[in-house]
């Protein structure tokens, strides 16, 4: 035990309690007044300095909060990772628009709704303006909206789903955001293969001040597929871009997984 927790525990107890145990804080020996002025003055300048940075740095900030850690699983009989960390928001309902919460409602015992949108901007005006989900500009695939749900018809998750073919790789965007009725509250998402090998390639610094963390899937001969994953966190909501390719390609599909993190405003 620490001995700020005894100090603490003595301040709760009865004072004739400490009086009978005889128990008493140890004496501190003062500082030299020019050390003490010293230290005092260290202490302003490393919160000023503390204060300065976020109030320069938002977005620095808040992409140390929102950071993502990943475990690789480097067993050959179950290869996999695992991505954990970021605090999610749970969005109250009443956040989101009157047509979700009404498809949520008449969802006829469904645990999953999924509803089909031609543009992001059909997207956001059935999200609700006050959830602040991001896209980039120049997708122009359709979505499917997922609603999930519990047993006792509440409303937990919302996620949003979409693909993007270019020359090259295909690209797909997963959306998840949680509602007040999640009983969690870290980001998490996990993938165990038993082919192939996953490797976790690098933290992407994006344009937006957010960092991705990149994983690489390398298929075998036999099954000589690849993929880039980049998985971030934007004001609580966990987002994950893939980009497919061949095991030849692997290096195109990781420049294009780059520049979709990077279109994101």
């Amino acid at each position: 035990m620490k001995k700020e927790d005894v100090l603490n525990l003595m301040s709760a107890m009865e004072p004739d309690l400490i009086e009978q145990a005889d128990v008493s804080a140890p004496a501190r020996r003062p500082l030299p007044g020019g050390l003490r002025g010293g230290l005092i003055a260290a202490c302003l300048c490393l919160a000023l300095l503390g204060t300065a940075f976020a109030a320069a740095n938002p977005e620095a900030v808040a992409a140390l909060v929102e950071r993502l850690s990943v475990q690789i699983f480097s067993s050959q009989t179950d290869p996999g990772y695992s991505v954990t960390g970021g605090s999610m928001t749970k969005y109250p309902l009443s956040a989101f628009s009157p047509a979700l919460n009404a498809a949520s409602e008449g969802r006829d015992g469904l645990a999953v709704v999924m509803l089909d949108f031609d543009t992001w901007e059909e997207v956001q005006a059935f999200l609700g303006r006050d959830i602040p989900c991001v896209w980039p500009q120049d997708w122009d695939s359709p979505f499917i909206v997922y609603l999930f749900h519990t047993g006792l018809d509440r409303l937990w998750g919302v996620d949003i789903w979409s693909t993007h073919t270019t020359d090259v790789v295909l690209s797909s965007i997963e959306v998840q955001i949680r509602t007040e009725n999640w009983q969690r509250d870290s980001a998490s998402a996990q993938l165990r293969n038993t082919e192939g090998a996953f490797t976790l390639l690098e933290s992407y610094p994006m344009a937006n001040g957010s960092t991705a963390e990149i994983i690489q899937y390398t298929g075998t001969d036999q099954h000589p597929h690849a993929n880039c994953e980049g998985f971030f966190m934007r004001d609580g909501i966990l987002y994950n871009v893939t980009t497919f390719a061949t095991v030849s390609t692997a290096d195109s599909a990781h420049s294009r997984l780059r520049a979709v993190l990077d279109s994101f405003p």
